[in-house]
């Protein structure tokens, strides 16, 4: 019997059990016999009601625990020397839990953490460590997370590397602390902004504000965003990206640009990418990159970056890849890279 149909007949009992002790015979023994059967049935009721209440709280609480190993190891050449190196390709571990507030609010929260392969394996820095709230009016977080420069960025990073995609990262931030974040999705558009307050900056306002819009659809994926930041020269940064990506079955193209205004040098990102699905099994991705900070002697990073990696896929959980990458710095030594690499995912839900 079910606990709910359980319980029903429990009422019902409970109800009809005076009646029958009162055209029951008066003696004494019985009626303190049916007293006791009452008492029990009436802590049985109890005892329903505290188990449905548990498994309701329970069915409206999500957790998950998560992660992603990704050893690496290569060769690196430049026209000084060569090094190899075991390294690792931004290692995580992390958790994840939604509670269900009723009135259409849910409770989230979320922590991840770096783990140091290239090392001792040790637990590094947060990646992301924050709590919110969300609802009809959009979601709203506060702590270590992404920024809305992530709608930017997140279609061509695509490589099996720390430090894609090549030139956003080269000028350009993923996560930051200190940050209060708003989304709100209307349709198939995404509206995005972010602000930075850290106390110890000592600015009257926000340090950093980022906002953006993002079209996704089974068709096409467009999103455009704008940052401004203050420098520690007391000088702002501000940069305007955008970004067109596109599925085609089995044919991957996106490319994502940025300008950077600062007021010594502009500079600019650009990040073109795409990847193919020989089958179930293989893939291969191409790369192109190119960074330019503004500066035009030995003390400039610019470059371009070209990247080919092959990928096995076993499962879900499990790849394995092959990866060349070249730097070609305009005024420094060119970097020749080529890297192996594993990577393991696992996410238990209860």
């Amino acid at each position: 019997m079910k606990p709910s149909q359980l319980k029903s007949a429990i009422i019902m009992l409970s109800f009809a059990a005076p009646i029958f002790t009162t055209q029951a015979n008066s003696n004494t023994d019985t009626n303190e016999e049916l007293r006791a059967e009452l008492q029990q049935i009436q802590q049985r009721l109890a005892t329903l009601e505290t188990q449905d209440s548990e498994s309701s709280l329970l069915s409206d609480t999500q957790f998950n625990f998560y992660g992603s190993l990704r050893p690496t190891f290569g060769l690196t050449h430049t026209n000084s020397d060569d090094v190899w190196d075991v390294g690792d390709a931004n290692s995580r571990i992390g958790f994840a839990t939604e509670y269900q507030l009723g009135d259409g609010l849910m409770a989230f929260a979320k922590g991840e953490f770096k783990v140091d392969i290239r090392n001792d394996g040790d637990f590094g820095d947060a990646r992301k460590a924050y709590v919110g709230i969300e609802g009809f009016l959009g979601r709203f977080a506060i702590g270590k997370q992404a920024v809305t420069q992530e709608i930017i960025y997140d279609p061509v990073d695509i490589f099996n590397r720390s430090g894609t995609p090549i030139a956003y990262d080269s000028a350009s931030p993923f996560r930051l602390n200190n940050l209060v974040t708003y989304r709100k999705q209307f349709g198939d558009i995404l509206f995005s902004a972010d602000a930075q307050f850290d106390g110890n900056k000592g600015s009257d306002g926000s340090d950093f504000f980022n906002t953006g819009l993002r079209y996704k659809t089974d068709l096409i994926y467009i999103a455009a965003a704008f940052y401004t930041k203050e420098l520690e020269d007391g000088t702002d940064e501000n940069t305007v990206g955008v970004t067109l990506a596109k599925n085609f079955e089995s044919l991957y193209l996106a490319a994502a640009y940025q300008n950077i205004d600062k007021d010594i040098a502009d500079g600019s990102t650009l990040d073109i990418v795409a990847s193919y699905f020989i089958n179930e099994t293989y893939k291969i991705k191409l790369g192109i990159s190119k960074y330019d900070d503004g500066g035009n002697n030995i003390t400039s990073g610019n470059y371009n970056a070209y990247n080919t990696t092959f990928e096995w896929h076993k499962t879900s959980k499990f790849s394995t890849f092959i990866e060349y990458q070249k730097k070609d710095f305009e005024y420094q030594d060119t970097d020749d890279q080529i890297m192996i690499g594993m990577r393991y995912n696992f996410d238990y839900k209860f």
